[in-house]
């Protein structure tokens, strides 16, 4: 913004040039009267106002230094961008403990910098880097808000998630002195030009804005404040997991492909949120949402980073939703699967940076399967097949709603034998939803398509008309056959997933529905779970014969076929699907994992006998032999 646009500001006294010395960062530089905005100097490092004020008198009446406060008139007062004079101010967002190490060195400012003049890179890099990450604190912080207010997370989290956000941009060294010649030398290399040549002689404003964001999404991604939520709810010992967050965030039950939108309202307006060149679609609209397997990685890799020692998972809680989740008795389960987790303690209970490792949430539902195979003794006895034969014959499938199905409590337990639990595990399954709600019918993926996906795109008046024509269309379609308008989208659903009497996978490697196993009485139940077993890479075994003691099964592979198999019966493979699908994990994950663990109880028990073997060796030999021996 020049101070006099008809030519150089007026220097009655011959243009004398003041030395100043910034009172935040210790620079000096010098400034003359037309590097004054409103009568004030601003520092060219990091943008904080002098208290010098440039006046009609002589600059050299009075010693230039940075701390000198000079009261009299300014020489201009022009007002290109004025603001309200009794607007209030902008609200901030409150911030949790451990969100305030990064406030503004200086007071707001009512003049955006000068048309044109975009300055060093050093400075444009410092403009770009405030506003991104005072952005992505702001997108933490409204996901700490949802969390607590929504989905009743502890308020914990959020003084956790702080300490862990300032640590976490601190190990990034996004604010070291050397990182705007880094990302520019960098983006040299990339774009093939020499090493030094880019910094000096760099003209391309609009390549060097998109050279430090490139930087900064590389060094603090977006995704981050995710792993930051789950990572603070893991350490505050919450019951989530990584892959509700991921769910939450594509449904947009957790602001973040859309809160861009709301970052501008968020941060306020300020002198470094109008000097960054960007608007906040192009800094923070996420490109896309990472997984559930990336997201626990990532989570991990930051604990590393900032050198956070983590606890396990909170075993307990998480096990307990589990159960819950699948009817089963909690009282009587839950406390075995606690002995097992708290006697193998697998490392796989712990988060990893690497984003090659099975998730945590899977070693939980190996070990509550594990825990249900030994206190029902589901070992391939052919129960499942057992139920399917009288199924059949009575010509029926049975009522949800009877005692099989129904959670049963203390006072009935002792009754929930194996067929029961098999029966209303399959129960269970078939209400497991995986399916994002905004998928369930096309008014809703509409919705979401507009309000998340396409938010904040500007249309012509043209194309706004005609959206809300076809979307009048829409509605009084739906409006005028909404019987019809369900049945095809129910019948779309059912072609999509059923085909052939096989079931489709989604791309997670689970199945959406099956429904036709429990419900459908003109299909052969067992063929289709046959079919799915083949689909998933398992090998269909019969039914073990009666045998006087029925000791733990462990499952191998087999050589069928020319290649490796996983072999398994019908009762071990319901329990399996059922927590690969609450896991939202692929069931071969899923079973690898179980036979993970029993190897691993098979050499801690295994170390025991020994243990106890040479302990009774040793009490059985004559106190003679166990004397040492004197020369």
């Amino acid at each position: 913004m020049d101070l006099n646009p008809d030519g150089a500001s007026p220097d009655p006294y011959g243009g004398g040039v003041l030395h100043l010395v910034c009172e935040y960062c210790s620079s000096a530089d010098d400034y003359s009267a037309d590097d004054a905005e409103e009568g004030m100097f601003t520092c060219r490092r990091c943008f904080a106002v002098h208290a010098t004020q440039a006046t009609a008198a002589d600059a050299h009446d009075f010693l230039a230094t940075g701390s000198i406060s000079v009261r009299r008139v300014a020489t201009h007062t022009p007002a290109p961008y004025p603001r309200t004079p009794h607007a209030p101010a902008p609200a901030r967002a409150p911030a949790p403990a451990g969100f305030d190490d990064f406030l503004e060195p200086s007071e707001p400012r009512d003049f955006a910098p000068r048309v044109g003049a975009w300055g060093q890179p050093e400075d444009l890099a410092a403009r770009v880097r405030w506003r991104y990450v005072r952005g992505l604190q702001v997108i933490l912080q409204r996901q700490l808000e949802v969390l607590v207010e929504r989905h009743r997370v502890g308020a914990l989290v959020c003084g956790v998630a702080g300490n862990i956000w300032v640590r976490w941009v601190a190990a990034s060294k996004v604010f070291d002195d050397m990182w705007a010649r880094q990302a520019l030398a960098d983006h040299d290399k990339r774009s093939g030009g020499g090493g030094d040549s880019i910094f000096p002689q760099q003209k391309d404003r609009r390549r060097v804005e998109f050279a430090f964001l490139r930087s900064l999404r590389a060094l603090l991604p977006i995704y981050s404040t995710l792993a930051v939520c789950f990572l603070a709810c893991h350490v505050a010992r919450e019951a989530i997991l990584p892959s509700d967050i991921y769910r939450w965030a594509m449904e947009s039950k957790i602001p973040y492909l859309a809160v861009f939108t709301e970052v501008d309202r968020l941060l306020g307006s300020s002198l470094y949120q109008q000097r960054c060149p960007l608007d906040a679609r192009q800094l923070f609209r996420p490109v896309q949402v990472i997984g559930a397997w990336q997201l626990e990685a990532a989570a991990g890799s930051i604990a590393q980073r900032i050198g956070l020692r983590l606890p396990s998972v909170n075993f307990y809680a998480i096990a307990q939703c589990c159960l819950k989740d699948l009817a089963l008795p909690v009282d009587k389960i839950l406390p075995h699967a606690c002995r097992i987790y708290e006697w193998a303690m697998p490392a796989e209970l712990w988060l990893s940076s690497n984003p090659a490792r099975v998730p945590t949430r899977v070693c939980v539902m190996a070990i509550l399967v594990v825990t249900l195979r030994v206190l029902y003794n589901i070992n391939g006895q052919g129960i499942w097949e057992i139920c399917e034969e009288r199924r059949n014959a009575g010509g029926s499938a049975p009522d949800e709603n009877s005692s099989t199905f129904r959670i049963l409590d203390d006072s009935n337990s002792e009754e929930f034998g194996m067929r029961e639990l098999l029966c209303a595990i399959a129960a269970a399954y078939d209400k497991i939803n995986v399916v994002h709600d905004y998928s369930s019918d096309l008014r809703s993926y509409l919705k979401y398509c507009k309000e998340v996906i396409f938010t904040g795109l500007t249309c012509s008046t043209e194309e706004e008309h005609l959206i809300e024509i076809f979307w009048d269309m829409f509605k009084a379609t739906e409006d005028d056959n909404p019987k019809d308008h369900v049945k095809s989208q129910s019948q779309g659903v059912e072609e999509m997933t059923i085909t052939d009497g096989v079931k489709k996978r989604s791309r997670d490697g689970t199945f959406i529905e099956a429904s036709c196993i429990s419900s459908s009485s003109d299909d052969d139940a067992m063929q289709i779970i046959k079919s799915e077993m083949q689909d998933h890479g398992f090998h269909y075994m019969p039914p073990r014969k009666p045998r006087k003691s029925d000791g733990y099964l462990r499952y191998r592979r087999r050589r069928l076929s020319g290649g490796f198999v996983y072999v398994a019966h019908a009762d071990y493979y319901m329990l399996l699907r059922a927590f690969a699908k609450l896991a939202e994990v692929n069931v071969c994950i899923m079973h690898i994992s179980v036979l993970n663990l029993e190897k691993r109880l098979a050499c801690i028990e295994d170390r025991i006998e020994r243990s106890l073997n040479t302990l009774q060796n040793l009490s059985s030999q004559p106190k003679d032999e166990l004397r040492p021996v004197s020369d």
